[in-house]
């Protein structure tokens, strides 16, 4: 017979009334662990103990003392096995205390086996009872060990322990341990013993129950658990229900080896992953409802199932003890479902404000967020700020949010903080800078929002944006907007402003500024003739030029087109370093700048303007522009300091500018005719057509002063029209009147811009055919300098213009280029030799040499001679003395107009005929 058997089968037939449900159980609960490690520990444990498993199951179905040793055997094996696999762990973890609960149970039947042979103790009270009793103590230990540390009661878990242990220990009771336990005839230390059998037993499976409910044990290791403590279990419940079974015998000695050798497999389990065995439970809270509900409700059914067997027995001496027991359970089930129900409310609850949460957070979602304390400090990990930043893997969670916000940013985005959280509900918003994992700087927009107020959120909720690609965008804008975007130099909005803010630090130091407006010389021709390519080059050039010449505090700036400036901030004598720089600048532009192949020098007109007190941005740069512009007209490559007269002229240049077109249309041009004279009869050879503004509040205003204007504006092509069609018209007036002056001829100047004009053939064929006069009666005068402007084109228009029949003449000969291969390609009929050479005619008989040299050129040209400016007799006969052809003058008459030049002929008419 089988130790254990003989032990609890003895005191069973003691009392041949106790039958039912003596259940020693035991659980361990584990989660599952990888193949390998499964694998590693079932290796180990079949090695240590699977031969003598094997042995020992064949033998221990045989009877008498070869199937006890075997039994023992086994046992001792599965104990041996166990204590291996945990001498790795420390005493108190849970695989050393299955291995001693293992131990201790074989060394319990061991002890009992040897007092059996030695002394025949039969049922008595022994040592080994000590032994049994420690195995349960060590297994439940080594369960209650795998359950999880919480600060609280699991008040759910006591109430399971509770239910599960009275029913095992009121169903032992009544139907194995009742009499026993209560007869007198047995010692008390006897009596005491027994008792403790089925409360460690009803102990230990409310345990191994509490544990199933949690699931805190998962996969593998829950099933070498379950398989332990199964067979035990059935083994003791057989033995409890059929205590004289001689039939069940061998398997019940099989299940209680199998148990042993199972708990051993466990252990060899958790040496395999001994850091990750158990599993977590969320605040007591079975993962299966419908078993807590069924731990609560089915028990009440034990009681009145114990008195209903009992009745059919004819035994109902416990009914106080088991309306008692029935009190207990239904005020445990209803403190079970309740505080189920406490549990369901609760989950729903936190779903709810889990929804909630995500809600809010969706809501203020971003590219990150954040959940800070009132200390700043993050709640969250923040995996999405940690991808943002390029620092995959890091947790934010616990650090201040200060932390990672550049420093030039830190007083901003915590003044913000703080705002905020002085402001429940409120939102405000900061833009920040942090730095990526990469090194470069990144910024964020953070929008805090304070819920500290909000049970589900408990925080200030701070949503991050990447703002860099605005911020960048924002920046190239800006520079844009300041920045010239061909030279990357500063612009007309940038250099006012840097002037302002100039003055505004000058005034009160007896320091003063300076602006230097400066136009390039010559650039629209390289432009035209090399392509805007080359232009753009070309103003490349010219920005680095000026930026190398100046000092690093001064700043250059392009206004536009080949229109620059230059600030000097800081000076003692601004006018001395301003003409000192516009000097460095002209020899830098002289060096030859390469254009694809084309060497091209430069120069340019400056104008200085330094401030005083009363300067502004507006007006420095004003005043430099009309000094520029003086020097422009005064022969370029030049600077000269703005003056306040130059203002003046200024201000009426820009009046004339507003009122010359409004002057055509109103009618307030009129046109003078200056006779021409033949010198060798000094008869009308013909006159020039001069345009004179009669303006209704200055009087009339000379060419000089409008011309140049309109020539700028563009106002000169319908002007010149006008000129050309009110001259022919009057040239044919007087041919009709004056039969006599059929040859009479007419001049009209051209100017650089009508000669650039592709409608000037057009119009001067429109003029002939309007007046009909003879195209050779009408002369077309251009300066030198306009010709050359654009000598190609020049070319062109004059050969077209030739075509036609008329004249064409050079207009100032001998101020300009004076170039004899122009005259050669140019066909021109007529040279006028300039005012300024014929004023040096003094003296008779010294005839200037550029005088001379000039008619000779005619002469030898073959072309007519006229000469302007003749003033006085001695002019007239020194010229007439060198065969110059036609003279005009104040000597022969002043401009006159239409009706006063038809008296001038007709009075010449009556000399004639006289």
């Amino acid at each position: 017979m089988n130790l254990r058997m003989a032990r609890v089968g003895g005191l069973l037939r003691a009392s041949p009334n106790l039958s039912l449900l003596d259940v020693d159980t035991s659980g361990v609960a584990a989660v599952e662990r990888s193949a390998a490690a499964s694998n590693a520990a079932v290796a180990a444990v079949a090695a240590a103990i699977g031969l003598p498993l094997a042995i020992g199951c064949y033998l221990a179905m045989q009877a008498g003392s070869v199937g006890e040793i075997a039994y023992l055997a086994v046992l001792i094996s599965a104990a041996t096995a166990a204590c291996i696999g945990a001498r790795s762990n420390p005493l108190t973890s849970m695989p050393w205390l299955i291995a001693i609960g293992v131990t201790v149970s074989a060394a319990g039947d061991a002890v009992w086996q040897w007092l059996d042979w030695t002394r025949d103790i039969g049922s008595d009270v022994s040592v080994a009872d000590a032994l049994w009793l420690a195995s349960y103590v060590a297994i439940g230990a080594a369960l209650l060990r795998s359950a999880p540390k919480v600060r609280t009661v699991d008040a759910d878990g006591v109430i399971d322990f509770l239910v599960v242990f009275l029913v095992a220990l009121v169903a032992q009771w009544e139907f194995a341990f009742d009499e026993i336990v209560t007869d007198a005839t047995y010692p008390l230390w006897d009596r005491v013993v027994w008792a403790l059998y089925p409360t460690l037993d009803a102990a230990l499976l409310a345990v191994v129950v509490r544990a199933g409910l949690t699931r805190r044990f998962r996969g593998g290791l829950a099933a070498l658990v379950g398989a332990g403590s199964g067979f035990w279990l059935l083994s003791d419940f057989s033995y409890t229900l059929f205590p004289d079974s001689e039939r069940l015998e061998v398997w019940m000695n099989l299940g209680w080896m199998l148990g042993s050798v199972f708990l051993a497999c466990t252990v060899w389990y958790l040496r395999a992953a001994p850091a990750t065995q158990t599993g977590k439970v969320a605040s007591g809270i079975e993962v299966t409802r419908p078993a807590g509900i069924a731990v609560a409700l089915v028990p009440l059914l034990v009681p009145g199932a114990v008195m209903v067997i009992e009745h059919l027995r004819g035994d109902l001496e416990n009914v106080y003890l088991l309306f008692t027991v029935s009190v207990l359970l239904i005020g445990l089930a209803f403190t079970r479902g309740n505080r189920l129900l406490h549990a369901e409310n609760a989950a729903r609850a936190a779903v709810r404000s889990q929804e909630r949460y995500s809600r809010m957070v969706a809501l203020h979602s971003a590219d990150a967020f954040l959940v800070l304390d009132r200390d700043g400090v993050v709640l969250n990990d923040a995996p999405s700020l940690a991808a943002l930043v390029g620092r995959l893997g890091w947790s934010a969670s616990g650090e201040a949010m200060l932390k990672f916000v550049l420093q030039p940013d830190r007083a901003d985005t915590r003044a913000v903080f703080e705002r905020c959280l002085a402001s429940s509900g409120q939102t405000f918003e900061t833009e920040l800078r942090v730095r990526h994992q990469q090194g470069h700087e990144m910024w964020l927009s953070a929008r805090m929002t304070n819920l500290l107020d909000d049970p589900d959120i408990d925080g200030i909720v701070v949503n991050l944006h990447d703002i860099t690609g605005r911020k960048r965008a924002e920046a190239e804008l800006s520079h844009r907007a300041f920045h010239d975007g061909l030279t990357e130099l500063a612009n007309r909005a940038l250099f006012c402003n840097r002037v302002d803010h100039t003055l505004a630090r000058n005034r009160g130091t007896g320091r003063q500024a300076a602006v230097i407006f400066l136009d390039l010389d010559g650039f629209k021709t390289v432009n035209d003739s090399l392509g805007h390519a080359a232009g753009d080059k070309l103003l490349k050039e010219v920005a680095n030029r000026l930026v190398q010449a100046v000092r690093s505090a001064d700043t250059v700036a392009r206004l536009g087109g080949d229109e620059f400036a230059i600030l000097l901030e800081q000076s003692q004598s601004p006018l001395d370093e301003s003409e000192g720089l516009a000097e460095r600048v002209l020899q830098s532009l002289a060096l030859p700048i390469d254009l694809d192949g084309q060497c091209v020098t430069l120069s340019a007109s400056f104008g200085i303007a330094a401030s005083d007190g009363a300067s502004t941005a507006a007006s420095l740069l004003r005043d430099a522009d009309v000094a520029m512009y003086r020097a422009k007209t005064a022969g370029k490559a030049r600077w000269v300091i703005y003056d306040p007269e130059m203002h003046t002229a200024a201000v009426e240049r820009l009046q004339l500018e507003n009122e010359l077109l409004g002057a055509l249309e109103s009618g307030q041009f009129v046109v003078e005719y200056q006779p021409i004279i033949r010198l060798a009869d000094d008869t009308i050879k013909g006159f020039e057509a001069l345009i004179r503004w009669q303006h209704p509040r200055l009087g009339t205003i000379q060419p000089d002063r409008f011309i140049p204007i309109a020539e700028e504006t563009g106002a000169i092509i319908p002007i010149g029209t006008w000129v050309l069609n009110e001259a022919c018209g009057a040239l044919a007036r007087w041919q009709r009147q004056f039969p006599e002056y059929a040859g009479l001829t007419m001049a009209v100047n051209l100017s650089t811009r009508q000669l650039g004009s592709p409608d000037l053939v057009a119009a001067v064929r429109a003029a002939l055919a309007a007046s009909g006069i003879e195209p050779s009666t009408l002369v077309l005068e251009m300066t030198e300098t306009a010709l050359i402007q654009d000598a190609g084109v020049a070319t062109d228009r004059l050969r077209e213009l030739s075509a036609l029949g008329v004249l064409l003449a050079i207009d100032d000969f001998g101020t300009g280029y004076s170039s004899l291969s122009y005259l050669r390609q140019f066909p021109v009929d007529i040279l006028k030799i300039d005012r300024s050479f014929i004023s040096t005619i003094t003296e008779a008989t010294q005839l200037p040499a550029i005088v001379t040299a000039l008619v000779e050129l005619g002469r030898t040209l073959q072309l007519e001679l006229v000469a302007e400016g003749v003033e006085v007799d001695i002019q007239r006969d020194e010229l007439r003395r060198v065969h110059c052809g036609m003279a005009q003058g104040f000597l022969f008459s002043h401009p006159l107009g239409e009706a006063a030049a038809g008296q001038l002929l007709d009075q010449s008419v009556s000399v004639a005929v006289v």
